[in-house]
């Protein structure tokens, strides 16, 4: 990295991560400041990577979906607070969003390929392996206790990734920053010509179209929906996001739903759950949290949190 990498005042890195285009944009008046940086963003995604991926077969966590039922394994102290997240994850969506729910994943999938609906047994069966409260974790260690149970971090993977790159840029003394990592994104300062990072929410309804841009600081986005991810089985579509309480795909009016706060693993939370509610239900839980906005698009209308304003760009 050298002062070649620096585009209108800011270094820019790019780089494919937990299954997306990531980049992130910074400002800092050191090239090797910005080298140090860089190769710590990029050490940290790699480790992550290699511990969490579902589709890395030696990664600790397919280790431990594979020993499900028969051994436990042991945690150091950082993989043990991805633990800690799971549980506040399953706490703060009031079970919504369940880490051990990847068997109803699965399922799905597995269905979609054959383009079949899995019958009413086998998603009875499977939802009882989805239980988050009945993982014995703590002091070191993780047991899932029924063959067959899978954890999964994917409902918050990405935007705890994002915060993590926000704290390695404080400790690194940047000043200014954006972390985009596949549409969950934080800022930190300004942009070169500021005073605020101005970021897009994409239209739902028609692709590489933005809906409105919404300029702001200090704050993170996260965008969750169905509308472009889905599965196709008899030629209805299915989207990705799983309800746990019914063991299917989540159907309700909601597209998308994009939410602000003050850290992206609560707005990507917030913004998954608008879509397992419905829009209704989801932004009366937004509004609930201090510090959180919301834009959430169905196909008939698009539905904002009452002071979600102060960042939209005006067209």
């Amino acid at each position: 990295m050298s002062a070649a990498d620096l585009t209108a005042g800011l270094f820019k890195l790019r780089f494919k991560a937990l299954g997306t285009e990531c980049i992130v944009q910074f400002r800092t008046p050191s090239v090797d400041g910005a080298k140090s940086f860089r190769a710590a963003a990029l050490a940290w995604i790699k480790e992550f990577e290699n511990t969490w991926s579902r589709f890395k077969p030696d990664s600790l966590l397919s280790r431990i979906n594979a020993g499900a039922g028969k051994e436990s394994f042991e945690l150091n102290e950082v993989q043990e607070h991805v633990l800690k997240l799971c549980e506040h994850t399953y706490r703060f969506t009031n079970g919504l969003n369940d880490p051990t729910s990847f068997p109803l994943t699965l399922l799905w999938d597995q269905a979609a390929k054959e383009d079949r609906l899995p019958a009413e047994e086998e998603i009875s069966e499977t939802k009882k392996l989805v239980s988050w409260p009945s993982v014995e974790w703590g002091q070191g260690s993780v047991f899932l206790p029924e063959k067959g149970m899978a954890l999964e971090i994917g409902g918050f993977g990405k935007e705890y990734a994002v915060d993590q790159l926000i704290a390695l840029a404080k400790q690194h003394e940047i000043p200014d920053v954006l972390v985009d990592l596949g549409r969950d994104l934080a800022t930190l300062g300004e942009p070169p010509h500021g005073p605020y990072w101005v970021v897009g929410v994409e239209d739902a309804t028609k692709e590489d179209t933005p809906l409105h841009r919404l300029a702001f600081t200090g704050k993170a986005m996260a965008t969750s929906g169905n509308g472009r991810r889905f599965r196709t089985i008899g030629g209805k579509k299915f989207g990705h996001i799983i309800d746990a309480r019914s063991g299917a795909p989540a159907e309700t009016d909601v597209l998308t739903a994009s939410c602000l706060a003050d850290d992206c693993l609560t707005a990507g939370l917030l913004s998954t759950n608008a879509c397992i509610l419905g829009v209704e239900e989801g932004l009366k839980e937004i509004s609930r949290h201090l510090g959180t906005d919301a834009i959430v698009q169905t196909l008939q209308q698009t539905h904002y949190s009452t002071t979600v304003h102060r960042y939209v760009l005006a067209h």
